[in-house]
């Protein structure tokens, strides 16, 4: 490791578990005892903070002619040259790495970017690229698919034009959602259809032409990706249902499990074919969750015709929630399904606009999917059920 990150691990590891030991003393001296909530305080800088500690320490990178050893902060690797069928190049948001693929399904071992040296540019070169190997592989499997065209030309063409498709499709997806979630209105139905079809119509090309599309590729496949298209359906769908406020998500929940579920056990049986990115299942889970979600949230408030019920209540305060953005409130009376106070997610401005005692009408609606929801309309003259307090 190179000394101004051996450096900063040493610095940043030594922060991290005095923060741990500090928050621990803090806490058990206010209570006057050491209890399980100082010490699972303490627990997570601590330990993460040793890890930094033992991997500035321990970490090493030692080539001795054919043999390779790599420590990490609590373990080591070695192997042979000749133990070793080839390497990958592993990219992730914090980063990539090589992993050296052992023969015989017998594991990898992980060498990080920081180990960057002549010595070992000139050790790797005597392996083989497997990210390399599995992309010419590919190519020459679609130069031989007769059923891609007459000529390996022809075949190599039609991997441009499913490039293209997939441009199309995506863009499709794209504007389906932007017109879904911007413009509320009764139209918002055929965006909403489009958007729900799209992982099917990700999932058709992929069992029709095998060898020019994929889902979760890495970053060498000729293949053309069709990622883009399934994330902004089920971004689509989640933030297309954003000014609908459900009274209960529970009876949503078993059917959005369901469509997970079933979305995930999907691309996992139409992509084995070739290699996937690391944390495949995971990625597949997240896309699952937010597409079966948004399709029950969508259904639950799109479809539902019933007659709403319309109420009054007042506003009795307010409040913001900070994270990643801000989310402003109205802390609302009881009225219809709320015995209690209740909050209501607004828009900036309204929240600006906002008064104690000024009255709010709501329309409860009782869902498709029998998931009561409700949204915000003017009082107007309205006849309102009960009166607002």
């Amino acid at each position: 490791m190179r000394g101004w990150q051996r450096a900063l691990y040493l610095v940043l590891g030594a922060f991290l578990a005095g923060i741990g030991i500090l928050a621990w003393y803090a806490t058990s001296a206010e209570s006057g005892k050491t209890g399980a909530a100082p010490i699972a305080l303490a627990l997570l800088p601590v330990c993460l903070g040793a890890y930094l500690l033992a991997l500035a320490i321990r970490s090493r990178l030692i080539i001795d002619g054919s043999h390779i050893e790599v420590r990490g902060a609590f373990r080591e690797q070695t192997a042979e040259l000749s133990d070793v069928e080839g390497y990958r190049t592993i990219s992730t948001r914090n980063g990539s790495f090589w992993r050296l693929q052992l023969k015989q399904g017998r594991g990898s071992i992980q060498i990080q970017k920081w180990f960057d040296c002549d010595d070992l540019r000139a050790w790797r070169q005597q392996l083989t690229d497997l990210d390399e190997r599995d992309r010419n592989a590919l190519l020459e499997e679609i130069k031989q698919a007769q059923d891609l065209g007459t000529t390996p030309d022809e075949r190599l063409n039609a991997l441009k034009q499913a490039k293209n498709l997939n441009i199309a499709l995506s863009a499709v997806a794209i504007v389906a959602a932007v017109v879904f979630v911007i413009y509320q209105s009764p139209l918002r139905l055929a965006p909403a259809v489009v958007l729900a079809l799209v992982p099917a119509m990700v999932l058709y090309l992929m069992h029709k032409d095998p060898l020019l599309y994929a889902v979760g590729k890495p970053k060498r496949d000729p293949r053309s990706d069709l990622s883009i298209a399934g994330l902004v359906s089920g971004i689509g769908l989640m933030f297309g249902a954003i000014a609908m406020h459900f009274v209960s998500y529970k009876p949503l929940l078993l059917w959005g499990a369901l469509i997970a579920a079933i979305y995930v056990f999907a691309f996992s049986a139409y992509t084995q074919r070739g290699p996937r990115v690391q944390g495949f299942v995971l990625i597949m889970l997240m896309y699952g969750c937010m597409y079966g979600y948004g399709v029950v949230m969508d259904a639950d408030t799109l479809l539902d015709h019933a007659p709403a019920t319309t109420f009054a209540t007042s506003v009795v305060g307010e409040h913001e929630v900070h994270g990643r953005s801000t989310t402003y409130y109205l802390d609302l009376a009881a009225w219809g399904p709320f015995d209690g106070t209740n909050k209501l997610s607004v828009p900036h401005s309204e929240y600006l606009q906002a008064q104690i005692g000024e009255a709010v009408c709501l329309a409860l609606h009782p869902g498709y999917l029998h998931a009561a929801w409700y949204t915000r309309i003017e009082c107007g003259d309205r006849f309102v059920v009960g009166p607002a307090k």
